[in-house]
């Protein structure tokens, strides 16, 4: 926990300082501040985020700050075959970080930038195959401890073809990443090490339209290259629909693939009915399917087998004139196919999950 105030405290001192730097410059119209939280937690894998989001606006610019403290926790357990490893409870901490800047120009055009990097393990994933590889090969030649790090750069713009009504938007992105890599076992040899040393380049374009006063829409689309991967597509759109005065129906559906490997389909509806644009209360159903990312069966692999995902969850926000604040908390369901026999010491990774969910935010302008 002192960890992430820590953080939190210097991401605050770091806006205070921008906030004076941006008011000596030019005339502040607007600036505000956000503290989210997120916990996500099932039997044995527990995953919480904190994190701090402060803006400055000026008559011509936007920047942006946000920092998060991620703890995961998971009770390691291996698989009955595995006669090596032992049960453990682990817990790992990261910290990211990232600074986004905005120009609006007198044209239609506003050039945006944003930097950003992180330390530590992001998903339990990570942690639970860092944890199974150094029970197993710790003490054999060729193992060497990683802690994972990454940044990355953003760079587009956006342009408001039809004022009002539409704009597009493209950017580039440019990431590095450190990873803690797999291990493979060879006789007389080190051990074989999987890549530790990623770097993707990712291409999104997006357009946003206003159809009629009650429907908003947004499509967007991408293309994803990584190190030793196949090429990555993605498309999602989504609409936004006033059915009423008081209720709004939103809906959101994707697409993703990657070569002839992967394919990955999901969705989401939300109903939201406001009172006097102050309280306003939803529901919302989500799920998620893919095929998996096993290539051959019969071969031993760590790669994730299809996976069929549900999620359930109830929002309570509140909208005041300089402050509001949203709570949303729900049941969701994880559920794997079954790991093949000469994977089976990934059983445990794979498995079924019932979670828990909650977030909440406060936000507040000054």
């Amino acid at each position: 926990m002192t960890g992430r105030w820590h953080v939190l405290s210097l991401a605050a001192v770091s806006v205070m300082l921008c906030v004076g730097m941006a008011r000596m410059a030019a005339a502040t119209t607007d600036s505000g501040a956000t503290i989210e939280a997120d916990a996500l937690g099932c039997s044995d894998v527990h995953l919480e985020d904190a994190g701090l989001l402060a803006d400055e606006a000026t008559a011509h610019t936007q920047v942006e700050l946000s920092a998060t403290q991620t703890r995961i926790g998971i009770d390691y357990a291996p698989a009955p075959a595995d006669f090596v490893s032992q049960p453990v409870y682990r817990e790992e901490n990261s910290t990211s970080a990232g600074l986004t800047g905005r120009l609006d120009t007198d044209s239609d055009l506003s050039p945006l930038v944003t930097v950003g990097g992180y330390r530590g393990f992001t998903d339990y994933r990570s942690v639970w195959l860092d944890e199974f590889y150094r029970q197993l090969f710790s003490i054999v030649p060729g193992y060497v401890p990683v802690t994972p790090h990454g940044w990355n750069v953003l760079a587009g713009g956006r342009w408001t073809y039809v004022p009002g009504t539409a704009i597009l938007q493209c950017t580039v992105v440019e990431q590095g990443d450190t990873v803690s890599p797999g291990y493979e076992p060879q006789i007389g040899l080190p051990l074989l090490r999987g890549l530790e040393r990623l770097r993707t380049t990712s291409l999104r374009i997006s357009t946003e339209n206003v159809l009629s006063p009650t429907v908003r829409t947004l499509l967007e689309g991408g293309v994803t290259y990584t190190t030793d991967r196949e090429t990555r597509f993605t498309v999602q759109g989504s609409v936004n629909w006033a059915v009423s005065e008081t209720l709004t129906l939103r809906t959101v559906v994707g697409d993703v693939t990657e070569g002839d490997e992967f394919h990955s389909v999901s969705g989401s509806m939300s109903l939201e009915r406001d009172w006097s644009a102050r309280w306003f209360a939803g529901i919302s159903v989500r799920g998620y399917r893919d095929g998996g990312e096993v290539v051959d069966p019969v071969i031993a692999s760590s790669a994730a087998p299809a996976l069929r995902t549900r999620e359930l969850a109830a929002t309570l926000r509140w909208q005041g004139a300089r402050a509001s604040f949203r709570i949303e908390a729900g049941p969701y369901w994880t559920r794997y196919d079954p790991v093949a026999l000469a994977s089976s010491q990934y059983a445990n990774l794979y498995r079924n999950r019932d979670w828990r969910h909650v977030e909440g935010a406060v936000s507040w302008t000054f």
